[in-house]
C-alpha cells in the first residue's frame, strides 16, 4: 500500500479533496485527525495543517514523525501570480519563501511527481500551468502587494504554507509536490484584511470590519464564488490523479 500525504490549510480545501473519493475514514496521527481514502493500492491521507507557515511546520513535523509517506503534497487554493483563470491548476516546480526567518530559502519539487500530476490533469483537459511558487508569512490583501511579488519573484502561484511544508519534507527526504487551484488573481484586492482572522481574537475584529464597511460584503461574495470554482476544480484534480493512479500506478 502506497500512502500519499495531502496537506491542506482549511476545511473548505479538505472538503474539496475528500469529495473526489467515494468514501474515507478518520485516523489520528501525531494528534491530528486525518481523512484517509483508499483507492486500489493507494491511500490518500488528507491532513489539515492550518493556515500559515508556522502551523504547516508544526503539523508536518508531528505527522511525518509518526507516519511514512511515499510523497507529500501541498494542496488547496492559491493566488495566481501570472495570467490565469479562476480554478486553473497550478503545479509547482519549486517554491521560495519571501519574508520571515526563512526569507529567500527555496526547495525544489519532485520533477517526476509534478510531471505525473500534470499528465493526470491534462488527460482531463483541465487548464494547467507549472512554475515557481512563492510562499509568504501573511495574507497579501492588496493587489499592489501581490503584483510586487509577481514582478520581483515571478512564478505561477502564491500561498502561505508550501515552502514550510517543503522544508520539512526535504529534511526527511520525502518527494514533495505542489498542486493547487487559483481562487484569486494577481490584480485583485481581497475585500478584507484576512490576517485579522488568524489571530486568537481576530474574528471579533474581522466581523467589526465587515460591519464598518458593508461594501466589503460584495467582495466577500465574489471571493466565495471564486473559492467554489477553485474547490470544484480541486475535486476534479484529485479525481484525475486517483484514476490515473488506479490505472497506471504512481510515479
Amino acid at each position: 500500500m502506497t500512502a500519499i500525504g495531502v496537506f491542506v490549510a482549511t476545511r473548505w480545501e479538505s472538503a474539496a479533496v475528500c469529495q473526489a473519493f467515494a468514501a474515507s475514514e478518520m485516523r489520528v496521527v501525531g494528534g491530528i485527525r486525518c481523512a484517509v481514502a483508499r483507492q486500489g493500492q493507494v491511500e490518500w491521507w488528507v491532513i489539515p495543517m492550518g493556515v500559515g507557515p508556522e502551523r504547516a511546520t508544526t503539523t508536518a513535523g508531528r505527522v511525518l514523525g509518526e507516519q511514512s509517506f511515499a510523497a507529500v503534497w501541498s494542496t488547496g487554493f492559491a493566488c495566481a501570480l501570472g495570467q490565469a483563470v479562476i480554478g486553473e491548476v497550478l503545479i509547482g516546480t519549486h517554491v521560495t519563501m519571501e519574508g520571515g526567518a526563512e526569507d529567500g530559502r527555496s526547495v525544489p519539487c519532485a520533477a517526476a511527481g509534478a510531471d505525473w500530476v500534470r499528465q493526470a490533469v491534462q488527460q482531463q483537459r483541465l487548464p494547467v500551468q507549472a512554475g515557481q511558487f512563492v510562499s509568504v508569512p501573511r495574507v497579501l490583501c492588496r493587489a499592489e502587494d501581490k503584483q510586487e511579488i509577481a514582478t520581483r519573484a515571478g512564478g505561477v502561484g502564491l500561498d502561505m504554507e508550501s515552502a514550510a511544508l517543503g522544508f520539512v519534507a526535504s529534511e526527511r527526504k520525502i518527494p514533495f509536490v505542489i498542486v493547487r487551484t487559483a481562487s484569486d488573481l494577481v490584480d485583485e484586492s481581497l475585500p478584507l484584511d484576512f490576517n485579522l482572522f488568524l489571530r486568537p481574537s481576530g474574528w471579533v475584529k474581522g466581523v467589526a470590519a465587515c460591519l464598518a464597511h458593508p461594501t466589503s460584503l460584495i467582495g466577500l461574495n465574489r471571493l466565495r464564488v471564486q473559492s467554489r470554482i477553485a474547490g470544484t476544480q480541486l475535486t476534479a484534480v484529485f479525481r484525475a490523479c486517483a484514476d490515473k493512479a488506479l490505472r497506471e500506478g504512481l510515479a
